[in-house]
Parts: structure tokens; sequence; C-alpha cells
């Protein structure tokens, strides 16, 4: 069966459109390789794919709909652009369908054929009202007879447009490696930066033994989600337990948690150099949580080298359910667990801190020695996806 994918932010990349063509292309057989082989070929502005051979339509649309940078989709028909052949493509067309109004939309990318677009959308709909009794209807039809007139003699007739996720192809901007916890808004954030192109590594940070295993199942089986969307990452496990017990015997308990990120961040760096990565990637919202605060995000930021992203900085915890219900991560995320912050929390968390002071109480401790300890510690695994 053959489906027609649409794009519609790589239309307006330039000279780079080839790149993200076929890195988009690459994506859409990746992700119908679970049901067998496919084929992608570029076409005049849209993607022609073959899909397997006996795969269901629906596992196809709904594989084709977790695409990053797809527009929309459809099932087409392939045929000479001739009137014989349209008017015959088209009334095979219309005969399974029930409807009482219908639309014509004609597309002529090859202006050298011998008829225009309204032209023959006229033609086709006086031809569809008079087999069917249905009226025209260019606003909100009950059907879209969608029709493709393309270079080098071909045309495509589209059965009926689903609309994909949007955004770029993932690899096509680059890596980022995304600071997970077991809760609803990180995995939300590293899906907002796969739909703009990024391919994506994980790190998580956990208490155990201290704490239970929950957390870490939690985020395997949101990343799982996740790889979906994206195809298979790499996790890094992090035991956190002990620099935590270190910064509660060296440290003031106020700031502590914004000590516990600001580690956080140095360690992810270091993970981030093993794959690549050009930015770490956070589920931080302003002015959620103490350590959120436009302060104290501030000198989390200053432990930072990399870009640290934020794409939920301005979006409130409703906006951030709506999308952790459509990726599918929200009910695994409400999960009871125990965040590693919560661990050795301190009773009254800062919420207005400065860097200078902060550097100052991580001049008396032995930073490097710290990371490092942790990192020795530290556990990989893949992530594979689950629908």
């Amino acid at each position: 069966m053959k489906w027609v994918v649409h794009y519609a932010e790589l239309g307006l990349k330039g000279r780079n459109r080839p790149r993200f063509e076929k890195t988009l292309c690459e994506n859409l057989v990746r992700a119908l390789a679970p049901l067998g082989r496919a084929v992608a070929r570029r076409l005049y502005g849209r993607i022609l794919l073959d899909a397997p051979e006996d795969a269901n339509p629906q596992d196809v649309a709904e594989r084709l709909g977790r695409v990053f940078g797809v527009a929309y989709f459809s099932v087409a028909t392939t045929l000479e652009p001739t009137r014989e052949a349209i008017g015959a493509a088209v009334d095979a067309f219309v005969s399974t369908r029930t409807f009482a109004s219908f639309g014509v939309r004609v597309r002529r990318v090859d202006k050298a054929l011998p008829f225009r677009s309204n032209q023959l959308a006229g033609e086709l709909g006086a031809r569809i009202q008079a087999r069917t009794g249905a009226r025209v209807d260019l606003s909100d039809p009950e059907l879209w007879v969608d029709l493709h007139l393309l270079h080098g003699g071909e045309a495509i007739l589209l059965h009926e447009r689903r609309s994909g996720p949007g955004g770029l192809p993932v690899r096509s901007s680059g890596r980022a490696l995304a600071l997970v916890s077991g809760g609803i808004d990180s995995p939300v954030a590293a899906w907002l930066l796969a739909k703009r192109g990024c391919e994506l590594s994980y790190v998580h940070f956990h208490s155990a033994p201290y704490t239970s295993a929950a957390s870490q199942r939690k985020v395997r089986d949101a990343l799982a989600r996740l790889a979906a969307w994206t195809g298979p990452a790499k996790l890094w496990l992090v035991p956190f337990a002990e620099l935590q017990q270190t910064l509660v015997r060296e440290a003031p308990s106020e700031p502590r948690i914004v000590l516990y990120r600001r580690f956080m961040i140095r360690i992810a760096e270091a993970l981030a150099e093993r794959v690549g990565a050009l930015a770490l990637v956070t589920g931080d919202s302003v002015g959620q949580v103490s350590s959120q605060t436009l302060a104290n995000l501030d000198t989390i930021n200053r432990a930072a080298t990399l870009p640290v992203l934020r794409p939920l900085v301005g979006s409130d915890k409703g906006e951030i359910i709506q999308l952790a219900k459509r990726i599918g991560t929200y009910e695994i995320s409400i999960e009871p667990d125990e965040d590693c912050c919560s661990f050795l929390m301190p009773r009254q968390p800062a919420t207005w801190t400065r860097p200078g002071p902060i550097e100052a109480i991580e001049q008396g401790l032995p930073v490097k020695m710290l990371v490092e300890a942790t990192l020795s510690r530290v556990e990989q695994e893949r992530i594979e996806p689950i629908s």
C-alpha cells in the first residue's frame, strides 16, 4: 500500500532541505521497520512511501503519526495525469464512501499539463455530484477529494488526510542530554526537544538504596513511551545518595537543593561529553518549585558550561499535563515514587540564592572528587520503544 507524507517546516530550509528530507525518509522507514520493509522516495515537496506488504493500515497510521517532521499523511493511489485515468480513479474512490457533502482540491505542480487546477476541480466536482447527488462544500465537507499532479507524469489521489506531529525530523538538529525524573515534566520537555529534531540521551539521578527503585522503573517505562516517537536511546542511572549525604554533612541546609542541582549539572555534562551532546535539557518551569525560582535557576545555570534548555519554562501545570497525556507518559508519571531530591530534603529550602555565596560554599567541598566518584558508579541501559 502506498502512502503520501507531507511536511511543512522542512519546505523552508532552502539549500539544507534535501538533508532534512533524507533524514525524514530514514525515520519513516525506521518507524515502520517492526512491520516489515518500507521504501521512502522524495517526490516534489512530499514523500511517497511504500509500506511493508501485508501491514495493517491502522498500524502504519499509528506509527506515521509519531514521526516528527510529518505535517500530514494519507493512503494514496498513484495514477497517470490524464483526464481519463483521473476520472476513473475518482469514480472508484467515491464509490466506496458514503457522504452528503464533498470538496475537491487539485494541486498542479506540473504546469505543462493541458488543464488548470480550478478547471479540473470543477470538472471532478460536477462528475461526483452527478454520480452521488452530494452537495459541494468547500469549507467543511464530509469528504475531501485531494489530487496532486506532479512532474514526471505522476499524479496522486489522497484518500484521507491525517495529522502528524509536525516539527523537525529527529537527528536533524544534533544531540542533547535530558535530565529526567519520575515526574510529569521532564519527559514532556524531552519530547518537545525531540520535536525540534534533537536526538536524545537521558540521565536519571536516584537515591537507592535509601529510597525505593520506583523512580527508576517509572523512568524506564516513560522513556520507552518516548522511544515510540524518537527511537531507541541511552539511559544513565546515577546513584546520587552518597553525594547528597556529603552535602548534608558539609554544607548549610537551606541551599541544599540548589547544591544538588548544580552537582547534577556537572555530572550530566560529563555524560554529555561521552555522547557528543551539545546541550542539556530539563523540565524546569519558572516558579513551580523552590529550585525553579528565577534566582535559583540562575544560580544553577552558573555551574553549566553547556546550554541548559528548558522548553517548559513558561508553561503551567495544566498545559504540561495535557502534553503528557498526548505523549502517553502521564499515567506512568503520576504513579507514586520517591524522588532523589526529596531524600534529605531541607525543612526550609532556599528560594532566592545568588551564585557568589553558593560558590563560596563549594570552595570548601571536594567538588571534582565528588563528581568523579559518582560517575564511577553510573550504570548505562538501552531503552527500546513500546507502543
